[in-house]
């Protein structure tokens, strides 16, 4: 094994939802091409600008923001090569700390989620694990949540058990929301609102709910766009459009 932790449960938004009895496991590697590699292929200006992955958290601990590294930053650099260059090994890796978080979660009374791209977007229902299709026909009877910025992607077929939602961004065009919405998914979209305030109602006329509560997404209701806050200065600077203003 190349990671004694290869998912996170202790993250701001895995502890909100050990109080819904999960447990929250979520995978980061190095976001876009942070490794030498793109693993956020469908990213936009505004998202990188801002990743989660790369400027929040322990990520985010760092002298120079933009060029500065630490032991978070260089160990998803590593995750992110050992996924690239030792494919079956990783996913191998994966399936072993699944089994561990499982085991974990027993323990406590606690149902698991996993969430495979904690920063990256790998569509991880095309990724064979040994004699399975995915990770996710490896393990069926456990819920796969993830967030895409690949509108097809939300269309394609993938297992009942990995649900996805769509990350508006300042290069969404208002009839593919629309068109995933209707289908009942759901979008995620950053409002400029503050800790405190509450979520716009509506966005283009579509219901909006607090996905800040948690991050059980395959809890919220369908056909809704899940509201996020800006997290950080940096966020809250944006304008590249990314963090939606008007509404």
């Amino acid at each position: 094994m190349k990671f004694t932790q290869f998912f996170s449960t202790s993250s701001h938004k895995a502890a909100l939802a050990n109080q819904y009895g999960w447990l929250d496991a979520i995978n980061y590697m190095a976001p876009h091409d942070l490794s030498g590699t793109n693993l956020c292929p469908w990213s936009t200006a505004g998202c990188r600008s801002l990743c989660l992955g790369h400027y929040s958290g322990q990520a985010g601990m760092v002298s120079d923001v933009e060029t500065g590294t630490n032991k978070v930053r260089e160990s998803r650099v590593r995750k992110a090569r050992y996924f690239m260059d030792q494919r079956a090994e990783y996913m191998a890796e994966m399936v072993h700390h699944i089994r561990r978080l499982e085991r974990q979660a027993t323990r406590k009374s606690m149902r698991l989620v996993i969430r495979p791209n904690g920063s990256t977007d790998v569509p991880y229902e095309r990724i064979r694990v040994g004699d399975h299709r995915s990770i996710m026909h490896a393990f069926p009877h456990l819920q796969f949540v993830d967030y895409t910025k690949s509108v097809d992607r939300m269309f394609r077929d993938r297992p009942a058990n990995y649900h996805l939602v769509y990350s508006v961004n300042e290069e969404t065009e208002d009839a593919d929301l629309s068109r995933i919405l209707d289908a009942g998914m759901q979008a995620a979209a950053v409002f400029a609102v503050r800790k405190n305030q509450p979520m716009p109602h509506t966005y283009k006329g579509h219901p909006v709910v607090d996905g800040d509560v948690h991050d059980l997404i395959h809890l919220q209701p369908a056909g809704t766009i899940l509201g996020l806050r800006p997290k950080g200065r940096k966020a809250w600077a944006d304008q590249t459009g990314f963090i939606i203003r008007e509404f």
